[in-house]
């Protein structure tokens, strides 16, 4: 039996870390390890990272995912051991990679997932506008208040105008032919 991951819509600010295990003398190309993930569905591959842990050199990869995806430190404390006692590759996918969508995971051989993180984001808070301004409330327009209207409605009758009389000359041109 496979473990099954289902990932829901508009699933967001989530990151997956899975461990690429690979059989001595017999490396998976990266398009197995994508293969891998069993995916039922499309992802955007461009949001994916795959890659060998020799390449952070002396960082650690709960460093990495902390400064990296923005992942608390509190959420990485249980598992920095097991995350930094990692070797070989990884595949780092976080939540973009499924577009919105609802997808499920069928990890196969050749992967384990090792921890599900959340991304730190800071609530949206909307701070108060300066005193003033915002108050009140606005009066209605006048005709006077309404600027630069008197000189469209000209520039649309001169135009028009002058359609008129080259539409007349065009016309006049054809029946003198």
């Amino acid at each position: 039996m496979s473990t099954q991951i289902t990932i829901p819509a508009q699933e967001a600010h989530v990151v997956r870390v899975f461990s690429v295990t690979e059989e001595a003398g017999a490396p998976l190309g990266d398009a197995e390890v994508m293969d891998a993930l069993g995916a039922e569905g499309d992802l955007d591959a461009g949001e994916i990272e795959l890659f060998d842990l020799a390449d952070l050199g002396s960082m650690p990869l709960s460093e990495y995912l902390g400064e990296g995806h923005g992942i608390a430190e509190a959420d990485l404390a249980d598992m920095r051991g097991q995350l930094d006692g990692l070797t070989g590759r990884v595949l780092i996918l976080p939540s973009r990679a499924f577009g919105g969508r609802a997808i499920v995971l069928r990890p196969g051989r050749g992967l384990r997932l090792v921890g599900r993180f959340e991304e730190d984001v800071a609530p949206v808070s909307f701070e108060r506008l300066p005193a003033g301004g915002a108050a009140g409330s606005v009066a209605p327009a006048s005709r006077s208040a309404r600027p630069g209207r008197r000189p469209a409605w000209l520039a649309a009758l001169v135009f028009f105008a002058g359609l008129a009389v080259l539409a007349a000359i065009v016309i006049s041109l054809a029946v003198m032919s």
